[in-house]
């Protein structure tokens, strides 16, 4: 039982977006800041088991990422970069531009167009989820620490989504 309890607290993924609080279209490759030394970052999502909206969070700050509660906290203005797309069964791939610098990527597939992450009653994601570095803590999301990867030049970066149920 306990550790069904951390389960649920610790899984609380920092991605969450609730229709009040959506994370609006950006365009990607204009980031929030303008640098001349921007690096393309090929992401590619994979094992993608249903349609849906793909939401994607770009972290660049370790506090934002780990001190996120998706009750009480503006998410757009935590998220380096967010953005929705829509996609089908497969693999979806994207470029973006981003500065050099230390990164987290969490991602979720809202497959039943509600845009949030839905859970079971005992707090398991019922949706598919996953983070960089396809790091998934025990009965808990990732720190900053483990799932972040540094971009200090053109790179890749292969996420597999991870489905519980």
């Amino acid at each position: 039982m306990k550790n069904i309890i951390l389960f649920i607290v610790f899984l609380i993924f920092p991605f969450i977006i609730d229709a009040q609080n959506q994370i609006s279209n950006i365009d990607i490759n204009e980031s929030k800041s303008s640098h001349s030394t921007d690096f393309v970052l090929d992401i590619e999502i994979a094992k993608i088991l249903k349609s849906g909206n793909l939401f994607i969070a770009i972290w660049n700050n370790s506090t934002f990422f780990n001190d996120h509660n998706r009750k009480n906290i503006n998410t757009k203005t935590n998220v380096f970069i967010g953005f929705k797309e829509r996609v089908g069964l497969g693999t979806f791939k994207k470029s973006i531009k981003l500065p050099k610098g230390v990164y987290l990527i969490s991602v979720y597939l809202d497959s039943n167009f509600n845009n949030k992450l839905d859970y079971n009653f005992l707090g398991i994601p019922k949706e598919q989820y996953g983070f960089s570095n396809n790091e998934a803590g025990n009965f808990r999301r990732p720190k900053f620490s483990e799932a972040s990867f540094e971009l200090i030049n053109d790179s890749s970066l292969k996420i597999r989504l991870r489905s519980i149920l």
